[in-house]
């Protein structure tokens, strides 16, 4: 074998993971972006602390679907509209709908509306949960519901659970 072919032949293999190497220390070319348009929630926080009751003061047991959760505490203003945006959103994702579930919680269970004592300390905000009651996303009140669509149709297309 030839000298020429050998180095050849170890730079083509060597020279992805020096590149590679040089990218990672450097920060030259690694995308800083995201796509998502909400908070994304990676500390392992769960549904179950929220400790939701229905209007019959009974343990709400989620369904094994992805959830929006709208928190609504007593002096939210910005709640309102998305009060109203919610059923348009559910409607506006389209044949995955059926995967999807939407509650509102406020600090009294009435009727369909979910009741947390915790709803204070949570805040005004929309939630995006998955079928294993597993927090991933947290939007504020002042986001797009085009950003929300975009991400649940993100989410719904790439899982298969639910």
């Amino acid at each position: 074998m030839r000298k020429g072919t050998f180095w050849l032949i170890w730079g083509l293999g060597a020279g992805p993971l020096l590149l590679a190497v040089l990218m990672y220390w450097s920060g030259v070319g690694v995308p800083q972006g995201r796509t998502h348009h909400g908070v994304l929630l990676a500390d392992g926080a769960r549904i179950d602390g929220w400790q939701l009751q229905n209007a019959g003061g009974e343990h709400w047991r989620g369904e094994a679907k992805w959830q929006l959760f709208l928190t609504v505490p007593a002096d939210c203003t910005r709640c309102m509209g998305w009060l109203e945006r919610m059923p348009n959103l559910w409607t506006a994702i389209g044949k995955e709908r059926e995967r999807v579930g939407w509650h509102r919680v406020s600090a009294t269970a009435v009727g369909d509306v979910l009741g947390s004592k915790r709803v204070k300390e949570l805040g005004g905000a929309l939630w995006v949960v998955d079928p294993l009651g597993n927090l991933v996303l947290r939007y504020d009140l002042d986001v797009e519901p085009q950003g929300v669509l975009e991400d649940m149709r993100r989410l719904l297309k790439l899982s298969k659970v639910g």
